[in-house]
């Protein structure tokens, strides 16, 4: 069945090539696909009978382009079907400029280098509202400089999103670990009101059943002031080597790890929130400051498979929208002495191919010393593209990045396959999850 769709796929787009609208290529597309299923199945093509499609979404090619406005509107999941086509037609309608764009998640002061840290960081200015006009930025990222309570960042996340132009609404996106450090809601007035709590602490003073509550009410609480992406959690294992960051791991056994973690996943996602596992494939046992240096974790393929690996499986399972990858080098999986995420050994073959994880990959944050230390922006940005990477997170140069990331298509440096195969991703998920509403939706006939 796949052959057949994708020769009628290839004949539509012929269609569209001489002259067709949208809606008749629309039309006749569903069409086809009747008739096709029909014949099929007369011939006994489909005699397996249960035997579930997979459709190809890496290499899917647009067929028509958007003519409705697409506006943003409260986080409604839609089908998968559903957001594939819409994600397709989106992206046909796209520039290059609008596509990379979208590849980006950026803070205020990137859209605003000018604003102060206690002003303007928490109110869109006239400068934030240019930018995200100009970049078509796919999401930003707020802390606790942006965000005093629960009004004030519901005013500033609805002001970002009316910003927002083709290519989408923006993901709006926090670190909420749970508590400690790395926890949002631990500083911000009215969210920290029930207590929050350590992932660790989790692991060891929660039941499975209580993790996913407390996943839940993180989501609702989160989506309920304009939050709908969260980079947590942890899926790592952790480890004495690093005891801060074991605070910020499920536990220290594998096993623990993917159990709690897939409720944990669970929770959030039903309390609305996109999830992002990080930071692949494990930086629990390093020693050190990995913000700083390129770091080593000497763990074998084999024993990555063995314990790392468990923690992400499960919480891929579970639905997880992103997993971010680590700026930590695995000497016993690549060649060079490199961030995991710029090298495609880690991105495409381990986490896209072997755990077979089809939604988006992001970057470890440019922001780290690591980065600025060791390399040019520019030259990240390229290399972790060129590993697998769909979305780069916090570039401190983010618009220089963004330039050299069309020039590299524009030269043919990277294959613009590549960045429609990322855009086509993120779409997809905006939309699956009610980032993304098209005009004339009716939300309520897309309710899971």
């Amino acid at each position: 069945m796949e052959e057949e769709y994708t020769i009628i796929r290839m004949i539509l787009s012929k269609i569209c090539k001489i002259g067709k609208t949208v809606n008749e290529v629309y039309t006749r597309m569903k069409q086809l696909l009747w008739m096709g299923f029909m014949v099929l199945f007369a011939f006994g093509v489909c005699a397996c009978g249960n035997t579930q499609k997979e459709e190809n979404k890496e290499t899917a090619q647009p067929t028509a382009t958007v003519s409705d406005v697409l506006e943003t509107s409260s986080p409604t999941p839609i089908s998968s079907d559903e957001a594939y086509l819409q994600a397709e037609k989106m992206l046909a309608g796209m520039t290059l400029e609008q596509k990379v764009g979208q590849m980006f998640l950026v803070d205020l002061y990137q859209l605003d280098q000018k604003r102060t840290l206690d002003g303007a960081a928490r109110k869109l200015t006239a400068n934030m509202g240019k930018a995200l006009r100009q970049y078509n930025v796919g999401g930003i990222y707020l802390t606790e400089l942006n965000i005093t309570d629960k009004n004030q960042c519901r005013q500033l996340v609805d002001d970002l999103q009316a910003e927002a132009v083709t290519g989408g609404s923006l993901y709006i996106a926090v670190e909420e670990d749970g508590g400690g450090s790395n926890s949002i809601s631990a500083k911000v007035a009215g969210l920290n009101d029930t207590g929050y709590i350590a992932p660790a602490e989790m692991a060891h003073n929660m039941t499975e059943q209580q993790v996913y509550e407390a996943g839940k009410k993180t989501g609702s609480e989160l989506t309920d002031i304009g939050i709908n992406l969260n980079l947590a959690p942890v899926a790592d294992i952790g480890s004495e080597n690093n005891p801060d960051y074991a605070k910020r791991c499920l536990g220290q056994d594998a096993e623990q790890v993917s159990q709690i973690i897939d409720g944990y996943v669970r929770g959030m996602r039903e309390g609305g929130l996109a999830v992002t596992l990080k930071h692949f494939p494990g930086i629990g046992k390093v020693a050190g400051d990995y913000t700083e240096t390129v770091l080593e974790q000497n763990d074998s393929l084999m024993s990555l498979r063995n314990n790392n690996f468990k923690g992400y499986q499960s919480g891929i399972q579970a639905g997880a929208d992103c997993v971010m990858v680590g700026n930590v080098s695995f000497s016993e999986v690549t060649v060079k002495k490199i961030p995991a995420f710029m090298s495609q050994d880690i991105v495409t073959k381990l986490l896209r191919k072997e755990l077979k994880f089809d939604g988006i990959i992001m970057t470890s944050p440019f922001d780290d010393n690591v980065i600025r230390n060791n390399y040019t922006y520019e030259f990240a940005t390229l290399e972790a593209v060129k590993a697998g990477c769909d979305m780069i997170v916090l570039p401190e140069k983010f618009k220089e990045c963004y330039h050299a990331l069309v020039s590299a298509v524009k030269e043919g440096k990277i294959d613009e396959r590549v960045i429609d195969t990322s855009v086509y991703r993120i779409l997809q998920n905006k939309i699956q999850r009610g980032i993304l509403v098209p005009e004339g939706t009716a939300q309520e006939s897309h309710e899971q």
